[in-house]
């Protein structure tokens, strides 16, 4: 028989009177299905996961592991979604709305129950029903789901599991019924129920679990419906206040005290005041607890001064934050430590406050942020003469081991400050010059310049190149100590000159270095690490490395073009070989790794993509010459494209494709062409002509004669003969008719007469001419030009071997030929003035 003949229920097998029983259920097993998104399958997944992961009302939690799986089953197929069907399938309908009300009965049943691990797993599902279940059937039940929930919390006798489990469940109801427009009035009279209850559990309840539940919650309530603070704004900062004041508080909570405090501004009303007025209470927060903290490690006045400023004459100090009894405890009073974590999280606080969103433009108070952190950066630990007596050796030593954790705060203020208002700091901008180069000059720990680098970055990128020659030189001193050379920290040193040294060659160095060595293979390779460095030596971290190698690429990509000798040779040198170092001979790939037994892989992967992004910043960055390291640059990303890890070798490719616009031009550069005054070395009034073309002020300098890149195309450029470009006439131009001949965008350039060719070559975007003697040109060829006048025009001098050629470089790089001068639009292109040409004597004939 076939399988179709025996399943098929006239087989007489299945009219057996003892088997008319399981005829049915052998029918239901025979089902199949179209695919795994058949709508049949639905109501059977979910009445399978409730029958076998979510106990009922007998039977005991026996895994509380599988919960995970049940939760990313109904997420992954839409189990509660309901979704609507045709008519014709209405059966099926019935089915799917018929599994569904089965679980919310089943999970309405355990959020009864006595037993708190039932009734929290029936709240941890009840959330996430609250987020898939169908529109119409939230829109039905949330409020007696609220409200079943609310009461958990309420309830004195109710475990801390089961809290925490509420919090989060009412935080995804009340984010679904925020989505509803018609329902927004009921949502905040919900919202505004949970309030009280939760902060009045938070101040009886010690769980920092239930703590982070809390805030997630109040964080909801903020950004969802603000209005339900209103009535209760006072208290709910009160009570946020003094857990961060308190000494009960660990730190990795006092963030999200801190984070939420940020927020809360939004609840009051939501405008400019209530920012400034939360921005107010926090600083003179911070500023009191300094005039604590740095009793005797600094002058009096610089507090007193700092208070003023957050309080001017004739205005009102605001209340403290928190309220009247806002502040530290006593405990907290007498520990260094204490007082400079919570300022910590007040200036982080601050932070979160400049970087995130508002819905109303607010007043940032900039120079009070600056001179706060102008004030915390300026203590280093040392005690003024004059407070010596004042403070004694152990006092000094707790502040100084808390001094770093505050100056990290203080650089993070002020990255958040510049993000904040990125060029509109451009009044304070030299202040922040000062601020960050003196910063620079005295900071040695790796986690603050790691810092210092970042504050730097964003700084250049946010004020431009204005910014970066200012701070060009502190960057690339800092960078140049910190990008060591001869060494990336954890691998082998190589010798600049000899990058592609074999770990055999460096073996035999080992070798040489201790003759009467008596170590193995395996000792003498670890020990090639060590060649070439210093006993002395302080490795740089690689975060350190990364973040030095981020910030040269930033001034290189904002201000490489204006890079003045003194550091742009140095600097392309510095990350080429820091490049070369980093990936040359250790790839990062499987086949490298048994190399560097204590790095681990990632390490590898970042040290050398912020190594070459740094380099190919450093190749594409402008310049007055050609990329003097391209070669070796093109050989570094064609290897690794090849033999680096994935990452790298993406980069690599990337590399090469954006350096095709340096190895092949589509054009030649402004700035590859060799100046007037090579022809003219008489004539000073280039000088005046280039401060009035805005191509040439943005360029230092011009190009070498010798250009292998220049000579090249100037090889294969299709030069037209004397006679096609030579005009005579029996008129000539005068000087003054000369002077108003027009030239495009582009320099008119004449060739040096060093080149040997046979024509003296002249470069413009419309009609040059080079000026020696009179030469008449025909009438309809000053009219060409745009010259009416009957007047002498000057051309070169009889016997000299020279033409002239006017060209015009089109968007594909083609240069086409004219049979004559052609037509110039005098529209377009602006008019030289008098003064702007050459007007020597022995060049010009009057």
């Amino acid at each position: 028989f076939t399988s179709k003949t025996l399943i098929s229920p006239k087989n007489p097998i299945f009219l057996h009177p003892h088997l008319s029983r399981i005829s049915t259920a052998s029918m239901a097993s025979f089902e199949r299905f179209v695919d795994m998104y058949d709508p049949r399958l639905k109501p059977k997944f979910l009445r399978n996961l409730l029958s076998e992961y979510v106990p009922n009302e007998k039977q005991p939690v026996t895994n509380f592991l599988s919960l995970p799986k049940v939760v990313s089953t109904i997420a992954t197929h839409k189990l509660l979604s309901e979704s609507p069907l045709a008519s014709t399938e209405q059966k099926l309908q019935n089915k799917s709305n018929s599994a569904v009300d089965d679980c919310v009965d089943r999970l309405m049943t355990l959020i009864s129950s006595d037993m708190p691990d039932k009734c929290w797993v029936g709240i941890c599902l009840l959330g996430v029903t609250c987020q898939e279940c169908s529109s119409d059937r939230f829109f039905a039940s949330y409020s007696v789901w609220f409200n079943c929930l609310l009461s958990h919390i309420k309830n004195p006798a109710s475990s801390r599991i089961v809290r925490v489990a509420s919090c989060t469940s009412i935080s995804d109801l009340l984010t679904r019924l925020s989505r509803f427009s018609n329902t927004k009035k009921d949502a905040v009279s919900h919202a505004a129920k949970v309030i009280l209850p939760i902060i009045k559990l938070l101040d009886e309840d010690p769980s920092e679990a239930l703590w982070e539940s809390i805030l997630h919650l109040l964080s909801t309530v903020v950004i969802l419906f603000p209005a339900a603070f209103h009535s209760n704004y006072d208290k709910v900062e009160a009570a946020i206040a003094a857990k961060i004041f308190s000494a009960k508080t660990s730190s990795n909570m006092l963030k999200k005290f801190a984070h939420f405090l940020a927020l809360l501004p939004k609840a009051n009303k939501g405008d400019e005041a209530s920012w400034s007025l939360m921005m107010q209470k926090l600083l003179i927060s911070i500023n009191v607890h300094l005039n604590n903290f740095f009793q005797g490690l600094e002058e009096e006045t610089k507090g007193k001064k700092a208070l003023q400023r957050l309080t001017p004459p004739g205005k009102d100090s605001p209340s403290p934050l928190g309220g009247l009894n806002g502040g530290l405890d006593d405990a907290s009073w007498n520990s260094e430590q204490l007082i400079a974590t919570r300022v910590s999280a007040l200036m982080f606080c601050c932070s979160t406050m400049l970087t995130s969103s508002n819905r109303s433009k607010v007043n940032i108070p900039v120079g009070s942020l600056l001179s706060l952190v102008e004030r915390l950066l300026a203590v280093n630990g040392s005690l003024p003469q004059a407070m010596s007596p004042f403070m004694t050796g152990i006092q000094q030593e707790l502040v100084c081991l808390e001094l770093p954790t505050l100056h990290s705060s203080a650089l993070e203020l002020l990255r958040a400050t510049i993000n904040s208002i990125r060029s509109q700091l451009l009044p304070y901008a030299a202040y922040v010059v000062r601020l960050v180069s003196s910063y620079f000059r005295k900071c040695s720990l790796p986690e603050l310049k790691i810092k210092l680098y970042s504050v730097t970055t964003t700084l250049l990128k946010s004020m431009g190149v204005g910014m970066a020659m200012q701070l060009a030189q502190e960057v690339v001193t800092n960078a140049s100590v910190d990008l060591d050379p001869t060494i990336v920290e954890g691998f082998d040193a190589v010798s600049t000159k000899t990058p592609l040294l074999t770990n055999r060659a460096l073996l035999q160095a080992g070798t040489k270095k201790r003759k009467h060595s008596t170590k193995s293979a395996v000792e003498a390779e670890n020990s090639a690490f060590e060649v070439g460095l210093p006993h002395n030596h302080s490795n740089s971290p690689i975060s350190l490395k990364i973040a030095a190698l981020e910030a040269l690429e930033t001034l290189l990509t904002i201000g490489g073009a204006l890079g003045s000798d003194s550091w742009r040779e140095r600097v392309d040198k510095l990350l080429m070989t820091t490049a070369t170092n980093a990936c040359v001979g250790r790839w990062a790939n499987a086949g490298t790794y048994h190399c560097l037994p204590n790095k681990s892989t990632t390490d590898l992967v970042e040290i050398q993509l912020a190594a070459l992004g740094a380099f190919l910043a450093s190749l594409v960055s402008p310049s007055r010459v050609r990329p003097t390291f391209l070669a070796e640059g093109l050989e570094l990303f064609r290897t690794g494209k090849f033999q680096a890890e994935m990452k790298v070798a993406g980069f690599c490719a990337h590399a090469l494709m954006a350096l095709e616009v340096v190895i092949h031009p589509r054009a030649l550069p402004l700035d590859g062409l060799p100046s007037l005054s090579d022809r003219f070395p008489e004539s000073s009034s280039l000088a005046s002509q280039k401060q009035n073309t805005p191509n040439l002020n943005k360029l230092n300098g011009i190009a070498h004669n010798g250009d292998d890149l220049f000579n090249r195309w100037l090889a294969k450029a299709d030069t037209p003969s004397n006679s096609e470009i030579q005009r005579t006439s029996d008129m000539t131009l005068p000087l003054q008719e000369t002077k108003r001949l027009k030239l495009g965008n582009d320099l008119a350039t004449v060739v040096s007469p060093s080149v040997q060719d046979h024509t003296d070559m002249v470069v413009a975007s419309e009609n040059v001419q080079e000026a020696d003697v009179p030469e008449k040109v025909s009438e309809s060829t000053v009219e060409t030009l745009g010259h009416g006048s009957d007047k002498d025009a000057m051309v070169p001098k009889e016997g000299e071997d020279s033409a002239v050629k006017d060209s015009l470089m089109e968007e594909a790089g083609v240069v086409t030929k004219r049979e004559s001068l052609g037509e110039s639009d005098d529209d377009s292109v602006p008019s030289l003035q008098a003064d702007d040409f050459l007007s020597s004597d022995s060049d010009i004939e009057s």
